[in-house]
């Protein structure tokens, strides 16, 4: 196992697909959040500002980590779905899958690492997110954190978390579908689903919608009416995701 650690954590750190997510997710989610933050908790009367101020739930550092969290509860299921299906899919795609059965490391063994290697650097992504959020709250005027900005941090911490976890049926699809697109596709099917069945008001019953609502992304009732039941959903999801893929790569014929 460590020596499928290694090789699978030097391939995220030299791979442009998980550089380039980990940028979009960490930059791009603190941008967004605090300019959207600035808009509207300003005193304009823009399009955007009027738009915006619905998200904010309520003031100061709590309504604008709260806003961060809404953006990744999204943000991180793209970021990290992406960057898993690669990772399982492209042994496949490029045609090392192979090589990897001539190696002395069990195949379940890599496929292990694969998912601990992306997690890993998920959660690692997630921290440096709050992290730089702190300095952009500054900029924007909020002041120093309060008590209230340490729980919005932690639930942008626990969304992160567990929308990270909702990402490992995607390796199972990149594994069985032998490629990474198919898994590309069923994250674009997951994000669909979603949203008809958000709007469709059954959307805390669905494992990837609950986060967000929990942390605002519907309204202060839709928040309030996450029950932990439903935010833990993510749990069973994503342990059946990671057991199946790592099954599927120790008995299926890779090549």
């Amino acid at each position: 196992m460590s020596a499928a650690w290694d090789v699978e954590a030097l391939k995220l750190r030299r791979s442009p697909v998980a550089r380039t997510s980990a940028l979009a997710l960490v930059v791009g989610t603190c941008v967004l959040a605090a300019g959207f933050t600035a808009v509207g908790l300003g005193d304009g009367d823009s399009q955007m500002a009027v738009k915006v101020r619905p998200m904010l739930q309520g003031t100061g550092w709590s309504a604008y980590l709260g806003m961060l969290a809404q953006i990744l509860s999204v943000g991180t299921l793209l970021a990290v779905g992406i960057v898993l299906t690669w990772s399982v899919g492209r042994e496949f795609t490029d045609g090392t899958v192979a090589g990897l059965q001539a190696l002395p490391t069990p195949t379940a063994s890599i496929a292990g690492a694969k998912l601990a290697t992306v997690a890993l650097g998920a959660g690692a992504c997630a921290l440096a997110t709050v992290g730089l959020a702190i300095p952009l709250g500054l900029a924007i005027g909020l002041g120093p954190p309060d008590g209230d900005a340490a729980r919005a941090a932690g639930q942008a911490l626990v969304v992160a978390l567990l929308m990270t976890l909702l990402t490992a049926p995607l390796a199972w699809v990149a594994s069985v579908r032998r490629g990474y697109l198919p898994g590309v596709g069923a994250l674009l099917g997951i994000v669909v689903a979603t949203q008809v069945a958000t709007v469709a008001g059954a959307g805390a019953w669905m494992p990837w919608a609950a986060p967000g609502l929990w942390v605002g992304m519907g309204g202060p009732a839709a928040a309030a009416a996450v029950t932990p039941a439903q935010l833990l959903l993510a749990l069973p999801v994503g342990a059946v995701g990671a057991l199946g893929t790592v099954r599927w790569w120790s008995t299926a014929e890779l090549c």
